[in-house]
């Protein structure tokens, strides 16, 4: 049996950062993923903000596709809202490109990683650590397990970390399509309860077309690509297609007796675009560093590890709070009150202007903090929604 200090299961992006943390804090860590390769299967619509980008601590050129300044929301009666920064604010990503890239930065510091090793069995010592058990037979020991497996999470919800809120069914093509701005993201407001659907440009003529429901996201979507304003932009049929579930909500806690929960595991996922890379990233740092620490002390007890869940929701537990109120708000508005509140933005140009100049997927209470002190008179109810997200 190969014995390490810590364990990491999945090596998407959370994974990989809290890999090379462990390693880097002087851990002897291994990375498992179940797939023959790295970023693969897709399950992500690509997008990345710039912190999230920042996080990453690499070098865009060798991952990025393209560069968006600024989005066009479409409300369901028709309206819209166009705003463009005069900077790129996002990143169109090449996934497998970014996840492989992490692994590799996760390996130069020192950790070690094993492709095609599902772990089919998790089991504890009378000293503590915990034993991994692979599909082909393959055992090892761990002082702590960090859980980066994505949505199921089977080995956090065995070592009793509760799943996230609710869970969304995520549906997403690539498509030859008549792009109307290469630099824009596409919103499409009240497409599917739960968040939203969205087109992003790869290019002038190739886009990334998706949604997230509370259930059928792939019929949903289906529908969504028969809508007159997609269907006649359509050049072609789909190249690719990927579906997966998106977790929002993170459970009371993240850790248990020398196990912790990170990303999509752990529901650290923006509810207000369905993002999970940046808040993943930020907490896979601190995930990695109090892993390292806590087996160097020879205390992986949920007592010590519980500074991990202190940390992380001191650094992004609140833009997940309110995010998530701000969904609950914007799955509660009829058709008619999405118009009313597009409609009144598309009106108010000192409104376009604070967006573009403070607009952030990955902080979204930024910008709400900016925009509250000059919606007026006329925009007291939208105030009343705003000021509720942020209480």
């Amino acid at each position: 049996m190969d014995r390490y200090d810590v364990a990491v299961i999945g090596a998407g992006p959370s994974g990989s950062m809290a890999a090379k943390y462990a390693a880097r804090a002087g851990a002897r860590t291994l990375l498992v993923e179940e797939h023959a390769s790295i970023g693969w299967p897709v399950e992500c619509a690509g997008l990345l903000g710039c912190k999230a980008v920042a996080e990453s601590e690499m070098e865009v050129a060798s991952f990025v596709l393209q560069g968006m300044k600024g989005a066009t929301v479409f409300s369901p009666g028709g309206g819209r809202l166009d705003f463009e920064a005069q900077t790129c604010r996002a990143f169109v990503v090449d996934r497998r490109l970014f996840d492989r890239a992490l692994a590799r930065e996760a390996l130069r510091d020192g950790a070690q990683l094993r492709l095609r090793s599902a772990v089919r069995k998790m089991s504890s010592h009378n000293g503590g650590a915990r034993v991994l058990t692979m599909a082909d037979g393959w055992e090892i020991s761990a002082k702590v397990v960090i859980s980066a497996e994505g949505v199921r999470a089977r080995l956090a919800r065995q070592a009793g970390i509760a799943s996230p809120w609710v869970i969304l069914s995520g549906a997403q093509v690539e498509v030859p399509f008549a792009v109307e701005d290469p630099e824009k993201v596409e919103v499409h407001l009240g497409e599917a309860s739960g968040l939203f659907a969205w087109v992003i440009p790869c290019g002038e003529e190739r886009a990334r077309i998706g949604l997230c429901s509370r259930e059928r996201g792939c019929d949903r979507l289906h529908a969504f690509l028969k809508k007159d304003r997609i269907k006649e932009r359509l050049l072609g049929s789909p190249v690719a297609i990927n579906v997966g579930g998106l977790p929002l909500g993170p459970p009371a806690a993240t850790v248990a007796e020398g196990f912790l929960a990170v990303g999509d595991a752990a529901g650290q996922v923006k509810p207000t675009s369905g993002g999970g890379v940046y808040p993943g990233l930020v907490a896979a740092k601190i995930a990695g560093r109090v892993a390292a620490v806590a087996a160097h002390e020879g205390d992986c007890s949920a007592k010590r590890l519980c500074e991990y869940d202190r940390f992380w929701r001191s650094a992004i537990g609140r833009e997940l709070q309110i995010g998530m109120r701000l969904n609950r708000m914007m799955n509660r508005m009829s058709a008619a009150e999405l118009d009313e509140v597009v409609s009144f933005l598309a009106g108010k140009p000192e409104m376009l202007r604070i967006i573009e100049e403070h607009g952030d997927i990955d902080r979204p209470s930024r910008l709400i903090a900016k925009m509250l002190p000059h919606l007026g008179l006329d925009g007291l109810r939208l105030a009343g929604l705003l000021r509720y997200a942020l209480s």
